[in-house]
């Protein structure tokens, strides 16, 4: 790594908070449209210790919206691409990435993994679930992404508390299904947008501003619990 590489992140944090967040261990699960700008944000920032997890591979239908990967990178799997893909803007992370789909009968995947903040950025709500009663129960600080598809407008992207996130139809699963296991929805912070998602049936289409805002505000999220210490 070029000691010039993190100069400007140095300049705006501090060289002392800089020094912090390179000690922070970030577990990132799901590395789609809001996933990927997400944990690529993070390590340009300065974030040096990462697991990720992803059990897909990468279609092309990832490609105009999913910043991790390019054409070359059709049918890999996308947890182990990622991690080529980060090494080379820093080739000295700590990088662990497990190909694995995590849901609701695998949690026993996130025991033995050291971390210090979750991000959730799956679509799978049984998981969510897990993965919030999993942060929960281990005292871990977490943020969650919502839906992001049939959606224009990064401007109306931002992090809420779940209790606060309205007509979005997988914020409102997402609640009635931490309800169900006696969660308090006031704890979850999630990334969410106010804009109406177009009513296409079953189809979830999706272009890259508004998930990419989602991972950018996700990544901001972190890196503020982090700083504002």
């Amino acid at each position: 790594m070029s000691s010039e590489q993190f100069i400007r992140s140095k300049g705006l944090i501090t060289q002392e908070k800089f020094y912090k967040i390179k000690e922070v261990k970030i577990l990132l699960v799901g590395l789609g449209g809001v996933g990927g700008t997400a944990l690529e944000a993070l390590v340009r920032t300065g974030f040096q210790h990462f697991t990720i997890i992803d059990g897909d591979k990468v279609e092309p239908s990832n490609l105009n919206r999913q910043i991790l990967f390019n054409e070359n990178d059709i049918g890999k799997e996308k947890a182990y691409t990622a991690k080529q893909h980060l090494l080379q803007i820093n080739p000295d992370l700590d990088i662990k990435a497990i190909n694995a789909v995590i849901n609701a009968e695998n949690m026993d995947i996130l025991k033995d993994i050291d971390f210090d903040f979750l991000v959730d950025a799956i679509d799978d709500i049984r998981a969510k679930v897990g993965l919030v009663k999993f942060a929960l129960e281990n005292e871990k600080p977490f943020v969650c992404s919502l839906g992001m598809a049939n959606r224009f407008d990064p401007s109306k992207v931002f992090i809420t508390r779940l209790d606060k996130a309205t007509g979005d139809p997988l914020a409102k699963k997402f609640r009635y299904e931490l309800k169900q296991v006696g969660i308090d929805t006031k704890k979850v912070n999630v990334s969410f947008s106010w804009e109406t998602p177009l009513k296409d049936g079953t189809n979830l289409n999706s272009i890259m501003m508004p998930p990419s805002a989602a991972g950018l505000n996700i990544a901001f999220f972190v890196l503020a619990h982090f700083i504002q210490k």
